[in-house]
């Protein structure tokens, strides 16, 4: 079982983590593979990068700390969202909500940057209207690009439910921002 971890499935990488000799390599394989989603879903959600690293984090070290010879792990993306939503809701519970308008620029000033950092803006303004449930799943779908079943999966509530919040969470979300886009395209030369 050594060599290259790339081509290890995420049951297999799952079962190296009881092996002391394979831990760090199928850990370090597995963060490769899933720490951006987890990372994006988690800002998404908390609406603030540094909120977002801690919960990143803190997913990874529960994570971690659940591994369990006797357990099948059969779908990886969504134990680890399941693990990130719980460490997210835990976050919320000891901290207001509030909307970050800016984003960082990361130094840069041309206009597309700054266009697309409002835009930014605006969708983070936008999620944070949308209720709890709604923004979840669209964050989930849109951000970490998960399946109706993973979302499912990942806040324990049938497929059904998943389709009629990311229905309704997208038609609000087309609500809210309708308006700004109307006025740009009023404001934009022709």
């Amino acid at each position: 079982m050594a060599g290259d971890y790339t081509t290890f499935s995420d049951g297999e990488l799952y079962g190296m983590l009881n092996v002391r000799e394979h831990r760090e390599r199928a850990f370090a394989e597995i963060y490769r593979r899933y720490g951006q989603r987890i990372y994006a879903y988690c800002r998404k959600i908390l609406l603030d990068s540094r909120d977002a690293d801690d919960a990143l984090q803190e997913t990874f070290l529960k994570f971690l700390g659940s591994v369990r010879q006797d357990r099948q792990m059969t779908n990886l993306p969504a134990y680890l969202l399941t693990i990130a939503r719980n460490v997210c809701m835990d976050m919320f519970e000891q901290r207001r909500p509030h909307v970050e308008l800016i984003e960082d620029v990361h130094g840069a000033t041309d206009d597309r940057s700054v266009e697309r950092d409002e835009i930014n803006s605006l969708v983070t303004m936008a999620l944070d209207l949308l209720p709890q449930e709604w923004r979840e799943a669209v964050v989930m779908q849109l951000y970490a690009n998960m399946s109706y079943e993973e979302i499912s999966a990942a806040m324990n509530v049938p497929v059904t439910t998943i389709r009629n919040w990311l229905c309704r969470g997208k038609q609000r979300l087309r609500e809210i921002l309708q308006p700004y886009f109307d006025e740009r395209d009023v404001e934009s030369p022709q």
